[in-house]
């Protein structure tokens, strides 16, 4: 597709914005509304000297555009086996370079990507799985200048992922025990709990559901809660199950999938005999306990419940954004719904509050306050911990937000525009909330003159159980758990040994050089075998990240020989490690 354009940009058919000068050292240059693109004196060293500020070992570059190629060219030759990305939304710029420089060593590169005329999503999507603290950008106010308003948004999409990245990976450096003990102590869970799939698909048309999180706006639904289940499937975050039920209302579901203790806290001592609870396998083993009409789960987000699950049948994958909210509005969207509205959905503090009164947040900031740390500390504490900035809520009104919301916010968005393709519409009963592109403001007469539909919702419960019954008869002929905990067990102890045996060749090749390319081959053998369980994804739970890596890897060996070796010994030890936590808790 690009021949043709660039035979039109060479006959002089396409109109390219540019003014060619020459530099002091004969090289092409221009600019672009008398905005410079590169150096009037010397581009390739201009270019060079940008591209050196990225180190050795850079796994990627991405170039926000890049004038005329300068700098993507030297990078391609300094890099040969660097990712190299490079967007532009006007391909006529992108013509016009390459008919002004010899772009061969890019065009050459090993893994080139272009990404031309693509929409934000579609850029973000391609550099996402790129993205890491080592990744370069490359852009300036001058080769952006031609679509400021792309490039910015563009920037603040990888921005977005970047800092959700850095999340997850705090998270799970943080949670990743926690995870691995709740998941094996809630293993036998897997095999006699029914799973989410069984609504999936199934609600009527003209029954909407109706999603229950807990920030300061839901006081306002309350009175009407009554009312609403009457007329709406209504789901509950595990955060709001207290307010619900001191307005004397049980909702129909009970979203609860984090792990920690103090989320299982929402749920401590109460009662909800006429709900269903969707839990994650992982969360604290006392949820299981929970008095309600039926638990069920939703598919793992952990590696050792995948493993389980792919023996012992899938439960349905829900949504998961950061915030229980993702998955309880994920879980409406799956059902079937047409109409998913959001109640008490902030993602903000509206009128400096965190959560609704009455809920656990603000029980503990009361239960723990004491004279130097009183409850109102925690609160500010609350709202200006995570890079607080200013939004709007659904009426245009300024609020207080963080970057943490941000990131929920954009998973909305991106699942709204999702939905909303599919024939399912998002809406807010709360405008006081953060404005959301794709979920509009509604109001709660709007269900409330609705009739009562207990029928149809009575309905879509039979249709589940009837599934459900369907799904009982498929598991009889997956392995029975017992199998499937031995198997696993012994694909574990596998692991181990090849574990220990590649540290005892790594030992055999540092002591003597000699043997350095026999070992190399053994090793490469025993990393076959690694990557060929199915098992190695759920020692991975407990294994170190890649930054937890870098530091334990700090005093290598210099010569590379040795550095490669010692470096395989410790990927080594620490999967050794990881799968003696593993059968310990087993």
């Amino acid at each position: 597709m690009l021949l043709p354009q660039i035979k039109k940009f060479e006959d002089g058919e396409l109109n390219v914005p540019l003014e060619y000068i020459e530099a002091k050292n004969g090289s092409s240059s221009a600019s672009y509304e008398g905005i410079m693109l590169h150096s009037k004196y010397n581009p390739e060293r201009e270019a060079e000297q940008l591209v050196s500020t990225c180190s050795d070992d850079c796994p990627c570059a991405v170039f926000l555009a890049f004038g005329l190629g300068y700098a993507p060219i030297v990078f391609a030759k300094k890099h040969p086996d660097a990712a190299l990305i490079l967007v532009e939304k006007d391909p006529v710029f992108l013509f016009a370079a390459f008919a002004t420089l010899d772009w061969q060593p890019v065009l050459e590169h090993s893994e080139i990507i272009f990404a031309v005329d693509a929409d934000v999503q579609t850029a973000s999507s391609l550099i996402r799985p790129h993205n890491s603290n080592d990744m370069a950008i490359f852009s300036n106010a001058a080769w952006t200048s031609h679509d400021k308003e792309y490039f910015e948004t563009l920037r603040s999409a990888i921005s977005r992922d970047s800092h959700k990245n850095q999340v997850n990976t705090n998270t799970l450096e943080k949670f990743s025990r926690l995870w691995l003990r709740n998941s094996c102590k809630n293993l036998p869970y897997l095999a006699q709990l029914g799973g989410v799939k069984d609504y999936f698909g199934i609600a009527p048309s003209t029954v909407p559901f109706v999603v229950l999180a807990a920030g300061p706006s839901l006081e306002t639904i309350l009175p009407h809660l009554a009312e609403l289940k009457k007329r709406a499937v209504l789901i509950c975050v595990d955060t709001a199950l207290r307010a619900c039920l001191n307005a004397g209302v049980e909702p129909d579901f009970i979203v609860l999938v984090d792990p920690q203790y103090a989320c299982a806290r929402h749920v401590e001592f109460l009662s909800s005999p006429t709900s269903v609870l969707i839990a994650e396998s992982a969360v604290w083993p006392s949820v299981f306990r929970f008095n309600c009409r039926e638990i069920v789960l939703c598919s793992s987000l952990f590696p050792i419940g995948q493993y389980f699950e792919r023996h012992l049948g899938q439960k349905g994958a829900l949504g998961a954004g950061g915030s229980v909210a993702t998955t309880a509005w994920d879980f409406a969207r799956k059902c079937g719904a047409k109409k998913i509205y959001m109640a008490g959905m902030d993602l903000g503090f509206p009128g400096k509050q965190t959560h609704i009164r009455g809920s656990q947040f603000e029980e503990r900031s009361h239960r723990l306050s004491k004279r130097t740390n009183t409850a109102e500390s925690d609160g500010v504490n609350a709202l200006f911990s995570a890079c607080p900035k200013k939004g709007c809520d659904y009426n245009g009104n300024e609020m207080l937000t963080d970057e943490r919301m941000s990131i929920f916010s954009w998973w909305f968005e991106n699942s709204c525009a999702t939905a909303i393709q599919d024939g399912q519409e998002t809406l807010t009963l709360t405008p006081q909330s953060l404005a959301i592109k794709g979920i509009k403001k509604s109001d709660v007469s709007e269900i409330l003159s609705m009739p009562p539909m207990e029928r149809e919702k009575e309905g879509f419960f039979i249709r589940a159980q009837k599934q459900k019954i369907l799904s009982q008869e498929e598991a009889k002929n997956a392995g029975s758990y017992q199998s499937v905990l031995n198997s696993f067990k012994s694909r574990l102890q596998k692991l181990r040994d090849l574990a220990k045996k590649g540290r005892s060749l790594c030992k055999k090749g540092m002591q003597d050089r000699l043997k350095i390319p026999e070992v190399n081959a053994e090793l490469s053998r025993i990393d076959a075998q690694i990557l060929s369980s199915d098992a190695k994804d759920a020692a991975a739970l407990v294994f170190p990240t890649e930054r937890q890596l870098k530091e334990l890897s700090k005093n290598l060996p210099e010569s590379p020989e040795l550095k490669a070796l010692s470096y395989s010994d410790l990927i080594y030890t620490e999967l050794n490690r990881a799968i003696e936590e593993y059968l310990e808790l087993l």
